[in-house]
Parts: structure tokens; sequence; C-alpha cells
């Protein structure tokens, strides 16, 4: 009822409301304290307490209006409001931010521009650049000092290297003219057979040695000027890598050098004449200390070295007149062989094989004969007339001179006997001492 009379109302004829509501954010607190709008506020850094205050007018009751809002550089969304017209955040991080709000009518008419707000949180002191800064070149100038430090420490040890291939080289230098003097004296030695192949090999076994000393002295060398070259340009690490190799380069000269020193002292031994003088000797006594000698050393030098031994000796044989300590080193080098013989054949035998040596004495007539055995490999038909040349071995380089048979052979040939080998591919080597009772 108006006062003109009825007032007819028509639901289909009401037009819809195309105008976007009014958005406007009122105020920021961070921990109660106010940031006025139209100032880009920076927030000290700390685990404060956000709170936005915001608004969306429309010509429709409040109830209705739809609102979304969102803090850009921490929501990943817009987050819908709940009704009341505040937004609440916690411990956020430094940086950029800007705070949006979105709304709409009753009708779904949604403002086309967000209400925003920005402002920023200022970093900890250990956040900025300044102080990162730092901390790059307190890192930088350890580095440097580290890295004068190691190259000062190289230098000292290049030095030192240096001395001591200097030293290397003086005390080969040596060897090498002992060892020509000593080829002299094997020259005029009467035990050697023949003179032509005792200078061959002679001069073969000091070659090897000396080959190493020497390829190992020059890439040493070499590798001292790439350390230098490498310090230089401060690659210390590279440097180091290099000295490491010069090392173990040293230590392979001096390895060599060792073996031409005992080269040197077989050689020595066995040309020199015998002093000694024969004396009545237990010969059973004899074989078996040396037996039990060197199997012990072999298990000394390596405990997994494992053999079975025994001896059989005959006890009507009395003494002998002989040079004890000359048998004895006979003894021990054709043990020693028959030891190393099992052992080699072990590497490759099946389980069921059993290492096995074994030394017997017996009499007859005039001469006591001595047998060294062993169930090795044996030795091929090839070289068997070479096992008594001075410096032919078998035996992997550094291992043996190849004088061991060669000066047993001329010990015994000195007591007036004969040294004998038999021996089977497969099956096993025995070795025979003869040597006269009187």
């Amino acid at each position: 009822m108006g006062i003109g009379g009825l007032i007819e109302i028509d639901p289909k004829k009401i037009s819809r409301n195309n105008i976007p509501p009014q958005l406007s954010i009122r105020q920021l607190l961070v921990d109660d304290k106010l940031y006025p709008l139209g100032i880009k506020h920076v927030i000290p850094p700390g685990n404060h307490r956000y709170i936005f205050e915001y608004s969306v007018l429309s010509f429709t009751a409040p109830e209705k209006n739809n609102i979304k809002f969102r803090l850009v550089g921490y929501d990943k969304d817009w987050i819908v409001s709940k009704g009341e017209q505040r937004a609440f955040y916690t411990g956020l991080e430094p940086g950029q931010y800007r705070f949006e709000v979105v709304g709409s009518n009753n009708d779904g008419v949604w403002a086309t521009l967000p209400a925003l707000y920005v402002f920023e949180v200022a970093p900890m002191y250990h956040q900025t650049l300044w102080f990162k800064g730092l901390i790059f070149l307190i890192f930088f100038a350890g580095i440097w000092a580290f890295i004068r430090w190691r190259t000062q420490t190289a230098r000292a040890a290049n030095l030192k290297l240096e001395k001591q291939v200097a030293q290397r080289t003086a005390e080969l230098q040596t060897s090498l003219e002992n060892l020509t003097a000593t080829q002299k004296q094997l020259i005029q030695s009467e035990k050697m057979a023949s003179l032509g192949e005792l200078t061959a090999g002679i001069a073969h076994e000091i070659q090897n040695p000396l080959n190493f000393v020497n390829n190992f002295s020059e890439v040493s060398k070499e590798l001292l000027v790439e350390m230098k070259d490498e310090l230089a340009v401060g690659n210390v690490q590279l440097a180091n890598e290099i000295a490491s190799d010069v090392e173990q380069n040293l230590e392979k000269i001096h390895h060599h050098g060792k073996r031409a020193d005992a080269i040197v002292k077989s050689m020595l031994q066995h040309s020199q004449r015998s002093t000694g003088l024969k004396e009545p000797t237990d010969i059973n006594a004899l074989c078996d200390e040396y037996l039990r000698l060197a199997y012990h050393g072999l298990r000394a030098k390596d405990n997994s070295f494992n053999a079975a031994y025994s001896t059989n000796f005959d006890t009507s044989i009395g003494l002998v007149n002989v040079m004890p300590q000359e048998i004895g080193r006979v003894l021990l080098n054709l043990i020693n062989n028959a030891f190393y013989a099992v052992a080699e054949k072990s590497k490759t035998a099946g389980p069921d094989y059993q290492p096995a040596v074994s030394i017997a004495t017996r009499k007859m007539d005039n001469q006591v004969e001595i047998t060294v055995s062993d169930n090795g490999n044996g030795i091929p038909e090839a070289i068997r007339e070479k096992i008594f040349q001075p410096f032919f071995t078998t035996k992997p380089t550094g291992q043996g001179t190849g004088l061991g048979l060669s000066l047993s052979y001329d010990i015994v040939k000195a007591h007036g006997g004969e040294l004998k080998v038999e021996t089977e591919e497969g099956v096993g080597t025995k070795f025979i001492i003869q040597l006269p009772i009187s």
C-alpha cells in the first residue's frame, strides 16, 4: 500500500546489480604497531605477528559479499574469507610482500582490481649482502693462506727430494764403480768355467737394476719439473699427486739399488777363494740343521707358506772331513730351491696336492751321498743344461740372483765331489751331492 494506492512489485522485473564492491585495506598492525597506508614500509627483522584489516563495501547485505585475500610471496593460492575482515600472519621470512584483497557483490560481480598493500621485511644481519661478502672475504683469505702454506711445504719437500735424488745418484755411482771392480775380479777367478759367458751374465744381471734406476731417475726429474710448473700456477693438489709419484719412484730406485748390491755381494761370494779348513763334521746333523733353518726362514718371511719335510739318514756315515760352512751353504741353496718349487706348484695344483721336501743320506764305498728331493713341477728339459750356469734363474726378477746353484756346484767340486740333478716334469726334482769320505 503506497500513498497513491497499491504498489505492485514483479521480481522478474528487478534488475541485476552490476556495480562491483569497493575494496579497501584499512590498516596493518605489526605486534600492535600501526603501519599506515600509502607508504612502503620496511618491517624490522624478527618473528612478528601481522594483522591486515580490510573491508568490502557494496549496496547489498555484507554477509552476501564474497571475499578472498592472499599474501603474495607467502600464500600460493587465494584464501576465502570466513566472514571476519581480518588476515593474520606470523614468522614471515625477509623479502618483498604484497597483500591483496578482492571481493564480489551479492550478484557475483567481482572487483576487477584488488586492493593492495606493499611492504618489505628486512633481513637479519647475517642474511645481508655485506655480511655474506665479509664471510666470503674471510673464506678466500683462509684459502689463500692455506695454499701459500701448502706451496711452501711442497717447495721444501721438493728441495728434500732433490737432495735425496742427488744422494741416491752418488750411491749408485759408487755401486757401479764397485761392480766394475768386482767384474775384473770375476774375470780372473779360477771358478768360472767360461769367461765370455760369465761376463755376459754379469752385464745382463747388472744392467736390469741399473736400467730401472736410470729410467726412474729420468722420470722423477721430469715429474719434478712438472710439479714446479703446477706449483707456479697454484695447482697444489696435482703437485701433491706428482710428489707422491716421485716418492714411489725413489722407493723403486732404492729397491733396485739393493738388488744391484745383492748381485755384487753374490758375485764376490762366488768368486772368492775359501780360506776355511776341512774338519770332521756330522753330515746328518748338518743336513737336519739346514733343513729346519731353511723351513723356518721361509715361514718367517711368509707365514702362509706350509710344506711337509722329512729326513732319512744313514747312521753308519760317521764324521766326514768337509768345510761345514761351505757345505751348509750348498744345502741351504738346494733346500730353499726345493721349498720354492713346491710353493709354486701349490699355487696351481688342486686341493689334493701336498707339498713335501725331503733330505736323505747314505754311505757308498768311499763316498757319502746327500739327496734333496721335492714333489714340485720339475725342471723343463729345455733348461736343464743351464741350471748350473752363473746368473741363470727361473725365479721372477728380484727374487734370485741366479748364483745359488752355480756357487753350490763350485763348492762341491772344490771338495772333490759331484753335484747332479734328476728331474721329471710334473713329478719333482732330486739334487744329489756326492762327497768323498777321505
